[in-house]
């Protein structure tokens, strides 16, 4: 088991792996050159621009579109309210009018008199 071992031996001793020679730096500058776009990648990046433009203008609208229709809806629910509310009087002086106080008022004023064996009680 000695045999298979590994066998250290030391850096002055091995083989150099590689000759190599001084490594000059000469200073080259290279020019940074801009890639030229293709008619392809134009076109996208047009199409891409219209359809963000598109979905800009259409956020717009739609919130113009929004606004329009609450404030609709608030004019027509104010119309609502003032509806209910006359009919609320209109109900309060027609059932004030038929009570049976207005209407012994109201035949005095005509000179009508109430017989009782003339009225008939239909509700029963």
């Amino acid at each position: 088991m000695a045999q298979n071992a590994y066998q250290y031996t030391p850096l002055t001793q091995q083989a150099p792996l590689k000759t190599t020679k001084p490594v000059t730096k000469t200073k080259s500058h290279q020019k940074y050159k801009a890639a030229t776009w293709t008619k392809k990648e134009r076109a996208m990046v047009a199409m891409v621009a219209i359809v963000v433009l598109a979905l800009m203008v259409g956020v717009v609208y739609t919130s113009m579109q929004t606004t329009k229709a609450s404030t609709s809806v608030s004019a027509i629910q104010t119309k609502i309210d003032e509806t209910k509310q006359n009919n609320d009087d209109l109900r309060t002086q027609v059932q004030t009018a038929m009570s049976k106080k207005n209407l012994d008022k109201v035949a005095k004023k005509y000179g009508m008199t109430l017989s009782d064996n003339s009225v008939r009680n239909i509700n029963q």
